[in-house]
C-alpha cells in the first residue's frame, strides 16, 4: 500500500496544484483505511474520500462498483496485510519456533507492518456489522491456528499449544485495546519483551532458549540476548 508521501505525490505537483492523474485503487483503499481509523465507519464515504484526495467522485467508479465494494476490499486488505504472525511453513523445531516468536515481537513493537490503530478500527467496525464480525472471527481463528503450530513446534502437546496460542493472541489484542502501547515507549517495550515472552510462552520457551545458547556455546549473557532476539557471539 502507498504511504502518505506517495499519496500526496498523486495529488499535487511541485507547484502545489492538484494533479489530474487518475488515482489508483490502492490509494483509495489506503485513504479509506485512514478515514476508518480517524472517524470510524461513518468517515468512509465516497464524497469525503474524494474531497480528501482532491478529485471528483467519478474517479472512484473506475475501480469500485460502489461503497460496499470499497468496504469489502478494505476488510480484505486488513485480513491480508495487518498481521503480526509469520506466514511461513516449516516451523517444526523449537529453534524455528523461537525465531518466529522473536519476529512477532519485533513486528509488534515496530508497528509498521502491523498497525494497532487499523486493527482496533476494524474490530470496532465488527461490533456494529455482523458480516464483518464473522470475517474477523474467521481471521482470528486462522491466526490462532498459525500460532498454535508455533507452540507445537516449541514442544507443547496439542491441547496446551492451542491454549497458549489463544492466551498469546488475546493478550496482544487486549494490550492494544487497553491502550498500553500508547503509554510505553518502544525502548521500554523492547526491554520488557524477553520477560513477556518468557511468561506467555512458558517453560518450553525458556528451555529452548537455554538449549539454543548451549548449542551456540554462549553463556548467561548470551542467552539473555537470545531471549530478546538479538544475535550474539560466543563468550
Amino acid at each position: 500500500m502507498p504511504n502518505n508521501i506517495q499519496i500526496s505525490s498523486y495529488l499535487y505537483g511541485l507547484s502545489g496544484v492538484p494533479n489530474t492523474v487518475k488515482i489508483p485503487a490502492e490509494v483509495w483503499i489506503e485513504t479509506a483505511k485512514e478515514a476508518l481509523v480517524e472517524d470510524g465507519l461513518e468517515g468512509v464515504k465516497i464524497d469525503r474520500l474524494a474531497k480528501k484526495l482532491g478529485v471528483t467522485r467519478g474517479g472512484f467508479y473506475h475501480h469500485f462498483e460502489g461503497r460496499a465494494d470499497l468496504l469489502g476490499r478494505l476488510i480484505d486488505h486488513w485480513a491480508a496485510s495487518n498481521d503480526f504472525i509469520p506466514r511461513v511453513t516449516g516451523i517444526d523445531t523449537p529453534r524455528q519456533a523461537i525465531d518466529a516468536l522473536h519476529r512477532m515481537a519485533d513486528t509488534l513493537i515496530a508497528e509498521k507492518r502491523f498497525l494497532p490503530a487499523f486493527d482496533l478500527a476494524v474490530r470496532e467496525w465488527a461490533r456494529i456489522d455482523p458480516k464483518i464480525e464473522k470475517i474477523v472471527i474467521k481471521v482470528d481463528e486462522a491466526r490462532i491456528a498459525r500460532l498454535t503450530r508455533i507452540f507445537s513446534a516449541l514442544g507443547y502437546a496439542a491441547e496446551e499449544a492451542v491454549i497458549r496460542a489463544r492466551v498469546f493472541y488475546f493478550h496482544q489484542i487486549g494490550f492494544y485495546r487497553l491502550g498500553h502501547h500508547r503509554r510505553q515507549s518502544k525502548a521500554e517495550r523492547r526491554r520488557n519483551a524477553p520477560i513477556y515472552l518468557k511468561i506467555v510462552c512458558g517453560p518450553r520457551y525458556d528451555a529452548a532458549i537455554s538449549e539454543a545458547g548451549q548449542a551456540r556455546g554462549v553463556g548467561v549473557a548470551g542467552r539473555r540476548c537470545l531471549h530478546s532476539g538479538r544475535q550474539t557471539s560466543p563468550e
